[in-house]
């Protein structure tokens, strides 16, 4: 029988809260919390640290400020990137970004969703019926090379944007981006060709 953190890697549905996913959040978050609390400019000490709590990192690829994410090993960074300052990562499936990539402030990236029906998101504790929590599946997120993605976008579950496109800041990203476009908007849509 699968735990809920190999359904949740999986993309299954899984129940939550699920305290041993929690437990790995929460040990993932004293490592962060060190992290965050250090001068912005301390690339001796911040770069390993990265190295050690991320999945990857790619070489000359930099993390600016603070950034959250809840286990950080399921982030996979290309090189020569940046990752502005406040950036989220709901990192419950694998969020990845190519080469080249520039993430502005306050972008968030998440994988995590519920079924919309209540009968499928919530779960009943079997003797009393009561509903004790929900319902999570989490899908990958995978960025292209050579994007651009403005502060303040969101990024939703289970979305790829192709290598050379851009992301208007504040845009709201439900679908996959296509390569060599620039997208906007609540929700997000191709506007142009990048040229």
């Amino acid at each position: 029988m699968k735990s809920g953190y190999e359904k949740m890697l999986a993309g299954e549905p899984y129940e939550s809260p699920d305290w041993d996913i929690i437990a790995r959040q929460a040990a993932a978050q004293e490592k962060l919390e060190e992290f965050n609390a250090l001068p912005m400019g301390d690339h001796g000490r911040r770069m390993p640290m990265l190295k050690e709590m991320l999945g990857k990192i790619g070489d000359g690829t930099m993390v600016l400020g603070r950034i959250t994410f809840e286990f950080g090993k399921h982030i996979e960074l290309g090189r020569n990137g940046l990752i502005n300052m406040d950036c989220m990562f709901l990192d419950g499936a694998k969020v990845t970004t190519g080469d080249d990539t520039i993430v502005a402030p306050r972008v968030m990236f998440i994988t995590a969703t519920h079924d919309p029906a209540f009968e499928r998101r919530v779960w009943r504790h079997p003797e009393t019926g009561a509903a004790q929590g929900g319902y999570t599946t989490n899908k990958p997120i995978s960025i292209g090379s050579r994007v651009w993605i403005g502060a303040g976008a969101i990024i939703l579950p289970g979305v790829t944007v192709g290598d050379n496109s851009v992301i208007g800041a504040g845009s709201v990203v439900t679908k996959s981006i296509p390569a060599g476009v620039v997208a906007v908007g609540n929700p997000c849509r191709v506007i142009r060709e990048n040229v």
